[in-house]
């Protein structure tokens, strides 16, 4: 036995130990839950179709990594599945093309033999679309050149398609390999051969260096000048703008000159033949780089003013290294007039190394401002606002800053110095508020209008027993005095303040109702303000801190609290018996002076019995005394202004 075979039987009884113990049950167990797995064992793992069409998509591009990326995208590791699993997957790619999801009707056997039938052979030959050559059946010359037009807009195996050819007839590994000529990125084994007719057209042909039956070279004027274009054109048109008919070249060629036009090193070298066909082209060249620059480069004049100056260097820097036209029709003067940018700021631009970079020193200047503010900080562990830090800075680390520059910088790398720092409840309870506060349309005016029309509200505490404590909340009318509902609960929540204000829908309802009360935090609720709403009332609220204007509900209180005795009493039911037994009371027996010693109940009826007439006069009455409480109340402001910091 040979070294060789020594060799090979050692590396497959490697190989066959690695293939039994490919996956772990774990992994095993793993890779069944992931969706994209259709067969797993303990050597091997298929996917399903449209995660093999993915990873084959992703690998026409960018070959093997490009498999790993989709891998690792979905959740798979390549190291975990191995090298193999990946060279296997390239390998299937390369040698059947697009997976094929056994949807295709293709004879019993592998796609590989079929194509090597005597069948196959035939049904390519009869599309008129492929020739027979030294390696069996190859892509016809024409059928190329129309490929060749449309790519890489239209892929090879689209175009296939579209010819009504069955890919899958025609061979992946053909197409793959038609494709990676088309890029450049494999090598070309076509047999190119120019008819006599090709070379008499050609012989003369200003930018045509020779042309034999084997080859064709082009002048280095050609280069010069179509490397320009080469960047923003197809190759198809370049050829025609030079008077060369695009579809007499074969596809290798042009994709060979391609390639070299890519790269190719400008030299001074231009085309010294004047004859009628040179001045063409040169019209042509002008007319092709004229448009491209009206399309390109007026494109780019509408973004300039948006640029920031990074943006301006990059373009400036672009416009710099654009390929230099030999024939002067691209230059610099141009692209600068098209794309809406001076000469002067173009080249200031360029000469400022520093420019574009502002942000970038801006940037590093502020990290070492924000060391100094910490080092203040930090001083001697004690917390110091940013009134401090400013008035320490100097003596600490021999800089100034100001003060905003110090609140500036602390906000934004999230520093805080602690002291007096709005509290976020507060921040909070102030948007609620803001949001939710009502205006004063009572302004006062209690007694003038009907029953029923202005309704007062607000919660009192109730001190009773053994040192325990109620809340009490009353809904009165203004107008009359009159208690509508009086809730005791043990807690002051919204449900209180709900199952209060639900009393109103016993009373009569008037259009325009105003509901008054203070700015308590249970009267911003939501909650509360929509049930006011449904039963369709207008929400009106005090100024804040301002008792006068619930003045009504508050001397209520005061009556309640030195009329009844709610101290003694035991617990919160008898509370409440006491309390409704006071409302009942205060409504229906307890009389006021200043209503013709009238009860509540009496009074309402009294004002609603009065005619239209008798009512006026009765209005005029109250806004006198209205006005007269007015000049009062603002007489004893100023006053009051007067003793202020005294």
């Amino acid at each position: 036995m040979t070294v060789l075979k020594v060799l090979r039987g050692l590396f497959l009884r490697n190989d066959m130990k690695d293939r039994k113990k490919r996956f772990s049950l774990e992994q095993i167990e793993k890779f069944k839950k992931d969706a994209n797995v259709r067969v797993v064992s303990e050597n091997t793992i298929r996917f399903t179709y449209d995660f093999r069409v993915k990873m084959y998509e992703a690998w026409t591009k960018e070959g093997c990594s490009g498999i790993k990326r989709v891998l690792t995208e979905n959740g798979f590791d390549p190291k975990e599945l191995g090298r193999s699993v990946i060279d296997h997957l390239s390998n299937k790619f390369k040698a059947n093309g697009h997976p094929t999801n056994a949807k295709n009707n293709v004879p019993v056997g592998s796609i590989r033999s079929f194509r090597a039938t005597e069948e196959g052979d035939s049904y390519l030959l009869d599309t008129g679309k492929f020739i027979r050559s030294r390696n069996g059946i190859s892509f016809s010359e024409e059928f190329k050149n129309e490929l060749f037009s449309q790519y890489p807009e239209q892929s090879v195996e689209e175009g296939i398609r579209k010819a009504g050819i069955d890919p899958i007839r025609v061979g992946y590994h053909r197409i793959y390999a038609l494709q990676r000529a088309f890029s450049g990125d494999g090598p070309s084994h076509d047999r190119t051969s120019y008819s006599e007719e090709f070379i008499n057209k050609y012989r003369d042909h200003p930018y045509i260096q020779n042309v034999t039956k084997k080859q064709m070279r082009f002048s280095e004027a050609f280069m010069n000048e179509a490397s320009v274009l080469i960047e923003s054109v197809k190759i198809n048109e370049i050829l025609k703008v030079y008077e060369i008919e695009p579809d007499s070249i074969p596809a290798s060629v042009k994709t060979n000159l391609k390639f070299r036009l890519d790269h190719w090193q400008r030299t001074d070298k231009k085309c010294d033949i004047c004859n009628p066909q040179t001045v063409r082209i040169k019209y042509a060249r002008y007319q092709k780089l004229y448009a491209l620059m009206e399309q390109r480069f007026c494109s780019i004049r509408q973004l300039v003013p948006h640029m920031n100056c990074l943006e301006k260097k990059e373009l400036c820097l672009w416009v710099k290294n654009f390929p230099k036209d030999p024939e002067g029709v691209v230059n610099t003067s141009r692209i600068l007039e098209k794309i809406g940018l001076s000469r002067t700021s173009y080249y200031s631009i360029l000469k400022n190394k520093a420019y574009g970079t502002g942000h970038e020193r801006r940037q590093k200047q502020e990290e070492k401002d924000v060391k100094d503010i910490k080092t203040v900080m930090e001083y001697k562990k004690f917390r110091k606002g940013t009134r401090q830090i400013c008035m320490m800075m100097p003596d600490i680390t021999g800089k100034k800053m100001s003060r905003n520059k110090i609140m500036r910088l602390m906000k934004k790398y999230g520093l805080s110095s602690g002291i007096r720092q709005k509290k976020q409840s507060r921040i909070d309870q102030r948007k609620n508020f803001e949001a939710h506060k009502k205006a004063n349309l009572l302004k006062r005016r209690f007694r003038l209008a009907r029953p029923y029309t202005h309704i007062l509200t607000d919660v009192t505490y109730l001190p009773f027993g053994d040192h325990k404590l109620a809340y009490c909340s009353a809904i009165i009318d203004a107008v009359t005095g009159g208690v509508y509902d009086m809730t005791v609960s043990e807690t002051n929540d919204l449900d209180m303040v709900t199952t209060s204000v639900a009393a109103l829908e016993k009373i009569p309802k008037k259009e325009g109702a105003i509901f008054h009360s203070d700015q308590g935090v249970l009267y911003l609720n939501d909650t509360f303000q929509e049930k006011v709403a449904k039963l369709g009332y207008i929400q009106s609220m005090s100024k804040r801190g301002n008792c006068w204007d619930n003045a009504p509900q508050e001397s209520f209180f005061g009556h309640f609290k030195d009329e009844c005795d709610y101290r003694n009493c035991r617990d919160i039911e008898e509370l409440r018996t006491l309390v409704n037994e006071y409302m009942d009371y205060f409504c229906n027996e307890r009389r006021r002076w200043d209503h013709q010693w009238m009860t509540p109940v009496q009074y309402g009826k009294y004002l609603n019995e009065m005619s239209d007439e008798d009512f006026e006069r009765y209005l005029e009455t109250e806004e006198e005394k209205y006005r007269k409480m007015k000049a009062k109340a603002e007489q004893e402001a100023v006053e009051h202004s007067k003793t202020l910091g005294v």
